[in-house]
């Protein structure tokens, strides 16, 4: 987003949006330093605004399509109540393997159930209905789209 927002923009918001759990902090620190294609994390601001809208629609159950380390996740299950549910489907490992690590520091973490494989597959393995999906699909030489 830096590179479409100017500066003085992009602090503003950030000054005015909710500020980033220690939890989330952490694994975006960590994606950002170990994995390779970081840039298709969802940022604090896309997070913040995630989780307000996660709010605002009342959601019990969210669905996310492209998980990646689970920032996005996070920001669902955050805003959530306490019986809420976060399905995600993902098809890599190795980010998979991180947002566990992240989500099992999280006491939202238990909300949140990954659903490993092509979305498709998945999907019609699911029940509805979800109060909200959110289809985050960043393109890597891992993810030849996988839905």
């Amino acid at each position: 987003m830096a590179d479409l927002v100017l500066p003085d923009i992009e602090a503003y918001a950030a000054a005015c949006s909710l500020p980033e759990t220690p939890v989330r902090r952490a694994l975006r620190e960590e994606t950002e330093r170990t994995m390779e294609y970081a840039r298709m994390m969802v940022g604090p601001l896309e997070g913040a605004f995630l989780h307000v809208m996660t709010r605002l629609v009342r959601a019990e159950r969210v669905l996310e399509i492209g998980m990646f380390t689970g920032y996005s996740a996070l920001c669902f299950a955050e805003a959530l109540p306490e019986q809420g549910r976060v399905v995600t489907c993902e098809v890599d490992e190795e980010s998979a393997a991180v947002a566990r690590r992240f989500f099992a520091q999280s006491p939202h973490g238990r909300q949140i159930e990954i659903r490993m494989g092509p979305a498709l597959e998945t999907l019609a393995e699911l029940t509805g209905p979800f109060d909200l999906i959110f289809i985050d699909m960043g393109l890597s030489p891992k993810r030849k789209c996988s839905v």
